[in-house]
């Protein structure tokens, strides 16, 4: 008997937590619609924020005050979004802000970088490729080797699996040398050949200190930044700058952004973002900058966020919001499911079972199930009360796992007997 109920228990848990998951998931497929933000970016001409939003099959250009341009107009107003259309109309400004305007400049004074909360989670590489900084040739060249970076650094060569002593020995005496202290935490770069040029990779030792690996004509090249001597230093991001004005974003511990310039005498100088903090685990970080400003965008769980900065000290100029409204799925979720198991995050690429609580709203379905299976189950009245109290807190999963479970519906006692009694024949 005691093994019996713990098989039911078992049983009753695993086909509730299986329901956790579904129903939601369902109900979800049915009903969700995907947030619809407009498009936001800076106007170095209109000094302020210029929204794209196609819902508006007219006339889905607009400014913050109301405004709606035709597509001519907005080119106009947004030369540094819309220099191709202004090229191709032969409408583009000769010079802006003392600066000659040419299709060349605006190529490599655009920024563009996003960053994705999934990136987080994401596990590092293990084995790196180091690219020659300055190669004789036009172009980057895969090389034969890769290298370890943890407790040591090692180049192993890809053809034969083994390490390349006098390689890694002379990597190790440059990393010494700059005062680099082994482990490793991580070690960020940009490993394609389908760019410009290499800066190689930027690391982070066990003091918390960053620093720029590279290769240069053979030689390793090792300098401390000291970033992080004022910056309590939690991610890099590599940017090759196609201006080569800075190298990448540094992500700090409160939630600050801060860029990672070069300065006129070859060190280092990070420049800080003036913008709130963000949370790089559940917000995403997209940056769209030009000669003038840089348009900031945060995509938060509540909304999004803009800023607009001045390009050169990276100043706020503006700010917006657009708070995020409910849809079908946020509503229904509300009133049907006070907790959901969820397996897919937008932080994560990995299946991570997690519970999300939505709310006390749904907790009047629970009590409505809760009713439903002490009028419906069979059984002694303390084994109803358990059993009402369970699906109390699991709400409609709780009710459907109980339901499929054998013995859970009362048999009518009349009926039961009847269908006990033998058949009797007719006599003749």
């Amino acid at each position: 008997m005691k093994h019996r109920k713990l098989t039911y228990s078992a049983m009753l848990l695993c086909t509730t937590l299986a329901f956790l998951w579904a129903l939601p998931a369902l109900v979800r497929k049915a009903t969700y619609t995907p947030d619809d933000y407009p498009f936001v970016y800076y106007g170095a001409v209109m000094k302020g924020f210029g929204l794209i939003d196609y819902r508006n099959k007219e006339l889905p250009l607009a400014d913050l005050t109301g405004n709606r341009y035709t597509p001519q107009q907005f080119d106009s107003l947004m030369p540094m979004l819309n220099y191709r259309q202004l090229m191709s109309d032969g409408r583009l400004p000769d010079s802006m802000g003392g600066y000659e305007i040419t299709p060349r400049l605006l190529r490599m004074t655009t920024v563009v970088f996003r960053r994705d909360p999934a990136e987080e989670s994401a596990p590092g590489p293990g084995l790196y490729v180091l690219f020659e900084s300055m190669p004789r040739r036009v172009g980057l060249e895969v090389p034969p080797d890769v290298f370890r970076f943890r407790d040591d650094i090692a180049f192993i060569d890809a053809a034969t699996n083994r390490v390349d002593r006098e390689k890694s020995e002379t990597f190790r005496r440059a990393c010494d040398k700059a005062g680099f202290r082994f482990p490793a935490r991580w070690a960020s770069g940009n490993p394609t050949p389908r760019k410009a040029y290499d800066e190689g990779y930027f690391c982070l030792d066990d003091r918390g200190h960053l620093f720029h690996l590279k290769m240069v004509n053979g030689r390793p090249y090792v300098r401390d930044t000291h970033a992080g001597d004022d910056i309590d230093i939690r991610s890099f991001s590599m940017y090759e700058a196609p201006d080569r004005r800075f190298y990448g974003f540094i992500f700090d511990r409160q939630g600050g952004i801060h860029i990672l310039e070069s300065d006129d005498a070859g060190g280092y100088r990070p420049l800080k973002l003036d913008m709130p903090p963000v949370n790089p685990r559940t917000e995403k970080v997209t940056v769209m900058g030009n000669l003038f400003y840089w348009t900031v965008t945060v995509d938060a769980p509540g909304g999004r966020r803009y800023y607009a900065l001045d390009a050169p000290t990276l100043r706020q100029v503006a700010a917006h919001s657009i708070v995020r409204q409910e849809g079908r799925w946020d509503r229904i979720s509300h009133l049907l499911f006070p907790v959901i198991l969820n397996l897919r995050h937008d932080d994560t690429e990995y299946i991570v079972p997690r519970f999300a609580f939505t709310g006390f709203t749904a907790l009047g379905a629970n009590l409505l199930a809760a009713v439903t299976v002490w009028l419906l189950a069979t059984g002694c009245r303390r084994k109803r009360y358990a059993l009402a109290c369970y699906v109390l807190v699991t709400g409609l999963a709780g009710l459907l796992a109980a339901a499929i479970l054998p013995g859970f519906r009362r048999r009518n006692p009349e009926r039961s007997k009847t269908e006990n009694e033998p058949i009797n024949k007719h006599k003749r």
